[in-house]
């Protein structure tokens, strides 16, 4: 008998321009699969659940395109430090602290964070892979979580013994063993590459190769302060292409964003971590949509920033409107509305997010067939009781505590406001016991340097 779950009576925004919204809908759910959503559904089974959402908006599950989950047991670590602070500090300091059972804890409960803030889909960008036994670790993490998305196989930075390594050959093992179909469950794979901003132009041209051979999607940190001509030298090399994802871009020349156009490349837009981290000025938002690169939201790094995309909708929306608004105030001209509304910043973070890593004909958006990744945001609080537009509402006030339920391909990740199954108390164990290994190991390399 198939299962069913009914969303009952909730304010249903597709965001499929084809169905629109509804204001008092219903979404049903078969066998992990969106069978409809519209006024008066009813399920076909005695024992479908059903979920009352009067009150409630429901909206596909958000979709992170960039995060480097294995920090899920560092948040606020490095709250103050710019990049220039954050490469001593974390890439080439707590980093190395982490072994394989540190990067799973890390990762489950960084997954958990997403799941929680209704997250249904992120591009991990694992950068912390020291071994073999720390990719398998990192990627279970993400399995147990019960996350959908992609695991993007990076590695360790430059060391003073091999300032450009390979990008690591085992990612051929990870696909081979984890990954033979394309396709590990709710995963896929991709190579998180160092890019030409972080390894010399001739290494870098190394590395895209390899994960070509692999058939292997490529993300890439572009065009934050202290770096430049990453898409010139892509151009020059010939490696520029529809398969690279580019993070950040806020630095970007018009001309490299032409280049990303013309390419077909996508771009996440990471717009805490640009303004609070000094990678520039304004994130790339309106450039970017203004050529039509497909865009969606990242995270990014989670010890110096958050765990939510509401808060990069609403950051991302007013530097944007700050952004294209400076020219007029410069010449003492005010005007009664500003570009991009808040339905834009919603479809960024979901169907535009699912474009980015071409899974739109799956996720994205509530539309029948597709897979039944679902958040719903109680409205009924004080905060986001508003009189207007609900979506305006939701980007403008909402949060993590707000995300009522979750849903990933038909399970329920979160119900009632609370996070689902014995692997979340077990996931906070391993969290915490992480981090008390990880002060220890701080604590003893200190001692040792003040010894030398």
């Amino acid at each position: 008998m198939a299962h069913e779950l009914l969303l009952r009576g909730g304010l249903v925004v597709t965001v499929d321009e084809s169905l629109g919204d509804f204001p008092d809908a219903d979404v049903l759910i078969r066998d992990g699969a969106i069978v409809a959503a519209a006024p008066g559904l009813s399920t076909s089974t005695p024992d479908a659940e059903v979920i009352d959402c009067k009150g409630r908006l429901v909206i596909p599950g958000l979709v992170d395109t960039h995060r480097h989950v294995w920090q899920g047991a560092i948040g606020a670590f490095t709250p103050q430090m710019t990049g220039a602070g954050y490469g001593p500090a974390v890439l080439s300091g707590i980093s190395t602290r982490y072994e394989p059972e540190d990067i799973y804890a890390g990762a489950l409960w960084g997954a958990l964070q997403a799941l929680d803030a209704g997250i249904t889909t992120i591009a991990d960008w694992a950068h912390n892979l020291r071994s073999a036994e720390h990719a398998d670790a990192n990627l279970r993490g993400l399995q147990e979580s019960q996350i959908r998305g992609y695991f993007l196989y990076g590695g360790p930075g430059p060391t003073s013994d091999s300032p450009n390594p390979p990008h690591p050959l085992d990612a051929r093992r990870m696909r081979d063993k984890h990954f033979p179909a394309g396709v590990n469950g709710r995963l896929r794979m991709g190579m998180a590459l160092r890019g030409p901003c972080f390894t010399s132009a001739e290494r870098n041209a190394e590395d895209f190769k390899f994960a070509r051979e692999l058939g292997l999607p490529i993300s890439t940190h572009v065009g934050m302060a202290g770096t430049s001509d990453a898409i010139i030298t892509l151009e020059r090399f010939g490696l520029l292409g529809a398969d690279v994802n580019y993070a950040h871009g806020n630095m970007l020349t018009d001309q490299e964003l032409d280049l990303i156009a013309a390419s077909k490349g996508t771009l996440s837009l990471t717009a805490s971590t640009d303004m609070l981290m000094q990678f520039g000025t304004f994130p790339g938002t309106g450039r970017a949509l203004q050529r039509g690169i497909v865009c969606g939201f990242g995270v990014d790094t989670i010890c110096s920033c958050g765990t939510d995309i509401f808060s990069e909708m609403r950051l991302a929306l007013a530097a944007e409107r700050s952004r294209a608004n400076a020219p007029a105030l410069a010449r003492g001209e005010q005007v009664p509305t500003v570009a991009l509304h808040q339905r834009d910043m919603l479809r960024l973070a979901t169907i535009d997010g699912a474009r980015v890593w071409n899974l739109q004909d799956e996720i994205g958006s509530l539309t029948p067939g597709k897979q039944a990744d679902v958040t719903v945001i109680d409205m009924r609080s004080p905060h986001l009781d508003g009189y207007g537009d609900s979506i305006a509402t939701m980007v403008l006030g909402a949060g993590p505590a707000d995300v009522e339920t979750v849903i990933v391909g038909g399970d329920v990740i979160k119900r009632g406001g609370q996070l689902m199954g014995d692997h979340v108390s077990k996931a906070r164990g391993l969290m915490l016991a992480s981090r008390e290994r990880l002060r220890a190991r701080e604590t003893a390399a200190e001692s040792a340097a003040a010894r030398v």
